[in-house]
């Protein structure tokens, strides 16, 4: 009766004489220690936790035993197969005579928060610091490009950022650019031509070029303005790109060409026809291409994509949207395989021709998804047993892979909780269950009590 009394409010209770050895153990949770317990009983305390552990039994042991409310320690006890098991004890006196009794309560769910939080605060810092890494370069980039270059907000038309050489061409008396409107940039002549640019710009959502007057320079010369979107704020890119000369002057000592060649980022640029057209030579790096001649006029899907139909995505969501950033995907590289990395692109317009960049760099995720059991078949596998196999049993196929790998994303995206799983797919928990048995997907499953409900 006490030692149920006694583990009612505890998990692990020991009973313990003066020297500190084990008189009798009570439980909570029968399978807790997996039976190691039964041989406790006539051991010392000292000896039935782990070596690191040992010093703190002997700190719980040598404070007064007259003292009540002493002081919790963290102790870890070996098991037969598996990771040690950590119980936080504290040690009260029970009687005259020196016996104690060593309260414990298990840790193992509070291990676990402990380590999904510092898991989640890895991914955090991996992530803040990709974000500084790519405001830097944004930044280099920025500053560094010869011609003047100004962002607009599109809704009040004020000035939010400019570039260094604008700076330079437009400040005067040192008046900063940011915060005043188009007046500090073209002359009174011209500011109507350029507010009819602006609204061309946010309609068409392509590059738009007209010949307004600097207040600079008080000549005409071509301004490109560009569209895009930020955080659901609009924003006009504004660049003086000058004359012909001028521009073909600045191609040849193009300084942003010149920093994208030394990133370490993979830079390529393929046209409609998804071949490629240039690289930079750390693409060469990350491919594991030996030059650039084995790579210009290759397909890129080759090198880039996992099912063949991913780098179609990308370019009708550049289409779409202009850009697309930090898109998951894997890059064939020639020697090692399939190398997890993200992609960031958009268009380029060159002429009457339309040309995709792509910002490729490795990724480094803290959570790597494992590679699923069953093999995804590209779109060159299916398209290869048109004539083989009925079209029915081929979309069969196909429906039933996809259908796989959902359900392991949701496991995984759930750390393997089938109710949070089902609710994610849309699914009842009886669905589920038979897909789960259909595709034979097994493992360790937490359902908060969920599993009690399956069908038998």
């Amino acid at each position: 009766m006490v030692a149920n009394l006694v583990t009612a409010t505890t998990d692990v209770a020991l009973l313990l004489d003066s020297s500190g050895t084990i008189a009798d153990v009570a439980i909570r949770e029968t399978d807790l220690f997996a039976d190691a317990e039964k041989q406790w009983v006539g051991c010392r305390f000292i000896d039935v936790v782990t070596t690191e552990s040992r010093q703190k039994v002997e700190r719980l042991l040598s404070r007064d035993r007259d003292s009540r409310g002493a002081g919790r320690s963290e102790i870890n006890h070996p098991m037969p197969s598996g990771p040690d098991l950590p119980i936080s004890y504290s040690v009260l006196p029970l009687t005259k005579n020196g016996a104690r009794i060593a309260l414990g309560r298990d840790l193992r769910t509070m291990a676990a928060l402990q380590q999904n939080l510092v898991e989640t605060q890895l991914a955090l810092e991996t992530d803040y610091a990709r974000l500084r890494i790519a405001e830097t370069q944004y930044r280099v980039l920025f500053d560094t490009a010869a011609e003047p270059i100004v962002i607009i907000d599109a809704a009040s038309g004020r000035i939010t950022d400019a570039n260094l050489s604008a700076r330079q061409r437009f400040e005067r008396d040192g008046r900063r650019l940011a915060g005043f409107g188009l007046g500090n940039l073209f002359a009174s002549t011209s500011l109507s031509e350029a507010d009819r640019l602006l609204a061309a710009a946010r309609g068409s959502g392509e590059a738009e070029i007209r010949k307004l007057t600097a207040i600079a320079s008080q000549q005409a010369e071509p301004v490109s303005a560009q569209f895009y979107r930020q955080q659901g704020t609009g924003r006009i890119i504004l660049r003086f790109i000058g004359t012909q000369q001028a521009l073909a002057s600045h191609r040849e000592t193009n300084l942003i060409a010149r920093v994208g060649q030394i990133l370490p980022d993979g830079i390529v640029v393929i046209g409609a026809d998804r071949l490629i057209h240039d690289i930079n030579e750390s693409f060469l790096d990350i491919s594991e291409i030996a030059s650039r001649s084995q790579a210009i006029g290759r397909p890129l899907d080759e090198i880039v994509g996992r099912r063949g139909v991913e780098l179609n995505i990308l370019m009708k969501a550049i289409d779409a949207d202009g850009f697309v950033g930090s898109f998951g995907t894997v890059l064939n590289s020639r020697f090692s395989g399939g190398v997890e990395v993200e992609i960031s692109g958009s268009a380029i317009i060159d002429g009457d021709k339309r040309y995709y960049g792509f910002s490729i760099r490795r990724a480094q995720r803290s959570f790597a998804r494992p590679a699923p059991a069953t093999p995804f078949r590209s779109a060159n596998d299916m398209t290869g047993l048109v004539g083989r196999v009925p079209l029915r049993e081929i979309i069969r196929e196909t429906a039933d892979i996809i259908e796989q790998l959902c359900i392991e994303a949701a496991l995984e995206l759930t750390r393997n909780n089938r109710a949070s799983a089902a609710e994610m797919l849309g699914l009842s928990r009886q669905s589920l269950y038979s897909k789960l048995r259909r595709h034979n997907i097994a493992g360790s499953v937490s359902d908060n009590g969920a599993d009690s409900d399956e069908i038998q």
